[in-house]
């Protein structure tokens, strides 16, 4: 009876932990203009690095910022990965950031990605999210009117584990071609497949309102976080300045202490007798 009531405690401790769903919020952020200009937090791949530019002024905003790419030579491909963790994709989350392009040259650079994926941070992509593996989401503010598809000169497309969700959006004819080019980006996830996309022009105060999209994150539950930019033979400054985001995380609940509790007890009767 006495091993009976051992196993009991520690099957019911068991349960209740494993039977844990509830939540909590982790939230991040960062500012690349003020105190996290130049992180450590930060992975730098290619041309990617930190730049105080005396040619930013009003309303281009402050002079320091995190580059993905200059506006010379061309040729120009660069990374940055916030390294202090993954996170959990798969559940609800948030995330937002402010993206710079400044002095075009030629017409202006292919353009910026913004990444969620499971590559590790010194991964290298392209704007749609090209070698990241199986498991991905990206959003790419295409800057390049290519033709095909990339019909128009500033639009969004968004990726999910190598596959394009949703329409390709003509973000000039919504919101317009910014000048200089400031665009806030707010992502919503409800944790159940359905994505969320507002763009703004923080010139002008135009936004698309929310871009809905149908999107399969079940699998990127250990997400590097992070951002692209690439030029062709033409180019320009592709910045970020800002991100905040908040994420759902399990949480350490009534079940769950009552659970380990109940296994620590059952653990501690065993060896007792």
């Amino acid at each position: 009876m006495r091993r009976l009531g051992y196993g009991m405690a520690l099957l019911v401790g068991l349960l209740l932990i494993m039977g844990t769903n509830s939540a909590w919020a982790l939230s991040i952020s960062g500012d690349f203009s003020g105190a996290d200009y130049n992180s450590s937090s930060v992975s730098l791949v290619g041309s990617a690095g930190w730049v105080s530019d005396p040619g930013i002024s009003p309303p281009y905003g402050l002079n320091p910022r995190l580059r993905l790419t200059p506006n010379s030579p061309g040729g120009q491909r660069g990374n940055a990965w916030l390294n202090t963790g993954t996170y959990r994709a798969d559940g609800e989350w948030s995330f937002d950031f402010t993206m710079q392009i400044t002095y075009p040259q030629g017409g202006g650079a292919d353009g910026m990605g913004f990444h969620m994926h499971e590559a590790g941070t010194g991964a290298d992509t392209w704007i749609r999210g090209e070698g990241l593996g199986a498991t991905f989401l990206s959003l790419g503010f295409d800057t390049w009117n290519n033709g095909g598809d990339s019909p128009v000169d500033f639009g969004l497309v968004v990726y999910n584990n190598g596959l394009q969700s949703g329409s390709y959006v003509d973000l000039g004819s919504s919101i317009g071609s910014p000048d200089p080019w400031q665009i806030s980006v707010t992502m919503v996830y409800d944790g159940d497949g359905n994505l969320a996309v507002d763009v703004a022009n923080d010139n002008s105060g135009a936004s698309t309102g929310p871009l809905n999209y149908a999107v399969n994150l079940d699998d990127l539950d250990a997400a590097v976080i992070g951002w692209s930019g690439d030029t062709g033979g033409a180019t320009q400054n592709q910045d970020v300045t800002d991100y905040a985001g908040t994420f759902a995380i399990p949480e350490p609940g009534t079940a769950l202490l009552l659970g380990l509790g109940l296994s620590g007890l059952a653990w501690r009767q065993r060896r007792a007798h």
